[in-house]
């Protein structure tokens, strides 16, 4: 048995993560306007199908070409109706067990397509455009600075560098020859670069300082001792609107999901047991 095809019949036994694929309207949803793959004694299968279960495949499959694998998945869903008849012709559906699995994976269909369209009614293209806007409008966001540094172990180093950058001595001089970093035969030259690039003391003592000047006091990381200094300040350029579309979608899914279920939840009750109380019960109820 193939690895697609075992990963895929494992999918059919638990609950598959949920999915924010594009909702069809009730229109795309009629049969007559579906793309058929395959039948199965008379019964279609199609392809939003097919496609729900290649969406639930690792990443490295999902890189592939689609038709390298589209094969295998079509079979699967042809292995999968054939097994489930089967299935409901034995009586296997009125097992407890397997009605209990069957309820939960159709709420779990449920959700996902209730998620799904709620989500989908969020991202429209004004409100993508108005997060562009709001994002454009955030020049603290986008600030970089050009900056040097000199990178020593010891703070009174350091500190002894600071007194002789005081007294007008040569920042990228001194780099070159005190250094202990990687960019010290370039005289310490960093670049520009964004908050987030660098870690987290490092970033605050450098957006701190004003063009031409140098931190008065070392900054201390886990690399080191630090004496930055900036050379420029600058407001990067936004990507287009059209560049930034995926990101700007994405963080809108995310932030239309957060609300959804803080609202779900707030009018809710909800009983959440410990870990340690519940692996205490499994483990009693397995002794015995």
């Amino acid at each position: 048995m193939s690895f697609i095809r075992s990963f895929c019949c494992a999918a059919l036994l638990v609950s598959s993560p949920i999915i924010f694929a594009t909702t069809s309207s009730a229109q795309e949803n009629k049969p007559e306007n579906k793309i058929t793959v395959a039948d199965v004694n008379g019964e279609a299968i199609y392809l939003e199908e097919v496609m729900r279960l290649a969406e639930k495949l690792p990443t490295e499959y999902r890189q592939r070409p689609l038709e390298s694998y589209f094969g295998g998945l079509v079979d699967d869903v042809i292995d999968s109706r054939l097994a489930a008849v089967a299935g409901a012709e034995s009586g296997l559906s009125e097992n407890p067990g397997v009605s209990r699995l069957m309820e939960v994976a159709a709420m779990r269909v449920l959700a996902e397509a209730w998620i799904a369209e709620q989500v989908n009614k969020a991202i429209t293209e004004d409100a993508l455009t108005a997060t562009y806007k709001l994002y454009i409008a955030d020049n603290g966001s986008r600030e970089e600075v050009k900056a040097r540094h000199i990178l020593v172990p010891e703070e009174a180093t350091a500190r002894a560098i600071i007194e002789k950058l005081t007294g007008g001595a040569d920042f990228a001089e001194i780099a070159k020859t005190d250094s202990t970093g990687p960019s010290g035969p370039n005289g310490g030259d960093l670049g520009y670069f964004a908050r987030g690039a660098m870690v987290p003391t490092f970033e605050a003592a450098a957006f701190e300082l004003e063009p031409g000047s140098f931190t008065p006091e070392p900054v201390q990381t886990q690399f080191g001792w630090h004496i930055i200094k900036v050379e420029d300040k600058r407001v990067a350029t936004p990507p287009s609107f059209e560049e930034m579309v995926p990101q700007l979608r994405q963080n809108l899914l995310n932030q239309t999901l957060g609300r959804i279920l803080e609202k779900l939840r707030a009018s809710a009750q909800i009983n959440k047991r410990s870990f340690e109380n519940i692996r205490t019960e499994a483990q009693a109820a397995q002794a015995q």
